[in-house]
């Protein structure tokens, strides 16, 4: 657990930002004192990047029960983040389902900067393994790619790289 303020005075001038396995919970609200206090009063992925600005590489290992870190809103957020879209490299592992994945694939398909790595967690639900199968497959099809190809893992298995 680290608290966000802190982390903002230690992280607003970083260019490279690695958390594994930790939860930034957000002070102001509460001070956590259960581990799910610290997850309920999580900041967002989205949150977090957007509070960073100057960071170019970001790589999160998220803890187990990431659920308030990463919602079904976050890839939308995300791409509404200007600086978002100038990232050099993104690497998230330990995500949840509740990513939507067809949303940020439209964004994988333009990019043509960002190192983008994905790595979903589990459980997954077979719906959500045959969405992230069917990017895999799409990828993997086609011959020509007009933008940067990603790393998706699940299960600790690489099916794109």
């Amino acid at each position: 657990m680290f608290f966000y303020n802190d982390l903002m005075v230690l992280a607003s001038k970083c260019k490279e930002l690695f958390l594994s396995n930790v939860v930034i919970t957000n002070n102001d609200e509460v001070v956590p004192e259960t581990k799910e206090d610290y997850l309920k009063t999580a900041i967002s992925l989205e949150a977090l990047v957007k509070a960073l600005p100057n960071v170019k590489t970001y790589e999160y290992h998220l803890a187990n029960s990431s659920l308030n870190i990463i919602t079904t809103k976050t890839a939308e957020e995300l791409l509404k983040i200007p600086h978002f879209l100038s990232l050099e490299r993104f690497a998230i592992s330990g995500i949840p389902e509740t990513f939507d994945i067809k949303c940020f694939y439209g964004h994988i398909k333009e990019n043509k900067k960002t190192k983008i790595s994905l790595s979903f967690s589990r459980p997954l639900s077979g719906e959500y393994e045959t969405q992230i199968l069917t990017i895999v497959h799409e990828i993997l099809e086609t011959e020509n790619h007009d933008y940067k190809v990603p790393t998706i893992a699940f299960y600790e298995r690489i099916l794109v790289a």
